[in-house]
């Protein structure tokens, strides 16, 4: 029986460990953080709120039933999405979404995701190695060194070892300094964001179904995302950039004040007030890109999810990628049992390509919001338009291929470059 080590054990690799386990391979799991069904408070800052809800799109949703999970336990995890609404002008422009196969994007509990994965995880049999920090990998002898909580240094080998480590990946590291001629590519955005949680969300009048966005109408100072999660709590996501006056660093609460009466004034008044303290005192959150020349290294190792080309979230595809990894990674398992030597550099082929177009779509997405205009919204109706009435010549409706479709985002890179050539007045996303 081949052995494979997962070094990370979130939500890539939970699922990456249910798709090889469920083949008869063992499988064991090394995660620094402690066992989620024990404390969760590892897997989610509760200082900056990093990560508290994310969002599935139908692509992802597929790869875990995929994994044989039952969608009644998926859904429990979630709040479908019937809709996105914009605010812009003093008022709200709701987009209502059309899912096929009665598939509905759902905002998720991220705790309560990790946990089914876990769940099914150690129902298939996988190791869970908690508490386990990597300290060093060797990829020619295929080990890994970890550092447990109780200061013990054991060394762990076997017949693959994937790096699903997140964007600072100590895999990937290992292979940055034994690939020849490996290229890696870290860029930071001029944005970051915080993360503020109003807990009693019935009493901001939001519907629970709806993902909700703001800053349309700011000129680009900023972007700011809403979503409920299954607690019932809300989760705003307030982008900004990290120098002038309205900033990540700004302290002075009389400017901060002005910004959140301004641009959320539709709610209420003690939850501004909750806003601006939280906004004050929470840290600042980093939008990362992570670009890797190469996924692989021989026939040893392999990186997957944000080890492998982690984004900014201004496409919500980040997560979905990297589940679509897992399931891309066993189908190849399928296809080849365990001819690692085959199995690795297809994957690479294959999700190389989809990350680099993913990863363009999102600065351009990035773009477009930093320089926010009115305008966009007569653009996409335009798209709508175009497409409704002229299917033959004009491209589809790129936003609900990406979110309600696991169509390659290197197809939906090139509708964007169509979209781009049709209308001559400016990006299209």
């Amino acid at each position: 029986m081949k052995k494979i080590i997962i070094v990370g054990g979130g939500l890539a690799g939970s699922l990456t460990a249910i798709y090889l386990a469920k083949r008869g391979l063992e499988v064991h799991v090394f995660e620094k953080r402690g066992n989620p069904f024990l404390d969760f408070s590892d897997y989610v800052d509760q200082v900056s709120s990093r990560a508290i809800g994310v969002t599935m799109s139908i692509r992802g949703i597929k790869a875990v039933l995929n994994a044989g999970i039952p969608k009644e336990e998926l859904d429990l995890c979630g709040i479908p999405i019937t809709g996105m609404s914009f605010y812009i002008a003093g008022s709200f422009k709701t987009r209502k979404l059309l899912p096929p196969d009665h598939l509905s994007p759902l905002s998720l509990s991220r705790a309560d995701f990790q946990k089914l994965l876990n769940k099914y995880a150690t129902i298939h049999n996988v190791y869970f190695h908690y508490g386990h920090r990597c300290l060093d990998v060797d990829l020619d002898e295929k080990t890994i060194t970890t550092k447990d909580n109780n200061g013990q240094i054991n060394e762990h080998s076997g017949d693959l070892i994937i790096g699903a480590d997140g964007a600072r990946s100590c895999v990937r590291q290992a292979m940055q300094n034994n690939c020849r001629r490996f290229e890696y590519q870290q860029s930071f955005f001029k944005h970051g964001y915080k993360t503020l949680v109003i807990s009693e969300g019935s009493k901001l009048n939001l519907n629970k179904d709806l993902l909700y966005f703001f800053g349309m109408s700011s000129g680009g100072l900023f972007a700011g995302r809403a979503a409920t999660i299954p607690d019932g709590s809300i989760s705003f996501a307030v982008c900004l950039p990290y120098q002038g006056e309205i900033s990540l660093q700004t302290k002075d609460k009389a400017i901060m004040n002005r910004f959140f009466d301004k641009y959320y004034c539709m709610l209420p008044s003690e939850v501004r007030k909750e806003m601006l303290l939280q906004f004050i005192e929470k840290p600042s959150n980093d939008l990362i890109n992570v670009n890797s020349s190469v996924f692989y290294y021989k026939k040893n190792a392999l990186i997957l999810g944000d080890s492998a080309h982690a984004t900014a979230p201004f496409l919500g595809q980040g997560m979905n990628m990297a589940l679509e990894d897992a399931y891309i990674l066993d189908s190849l398992f399928e296809k080849y049992n365990c001819e690692f030597e085959t199995i690795l550099p297809e994957f690479n082929l294959l999700r190389k390509l989809e990350a680099d177009a993913m990863q363009y779509m999102a600065i351009n997405n990035y773009e477009v919001l930093s320089r926010s205009n009115p305008i966009y919204f007569l653009r996409t109706k335009y798209i709508r338009y175009m497409a409704k009435n002229f299917p033959t010549f004009y491209p589809p409706d790129m936003a609900e291929k990406l979110y309600f479709t696991s169509m390659p985002y290197s197809e939906l890179r090139n509708i964007q470059k169509k979209q781009n050539v049709w209308y001559k007045f400016g990006r299209v996303n």
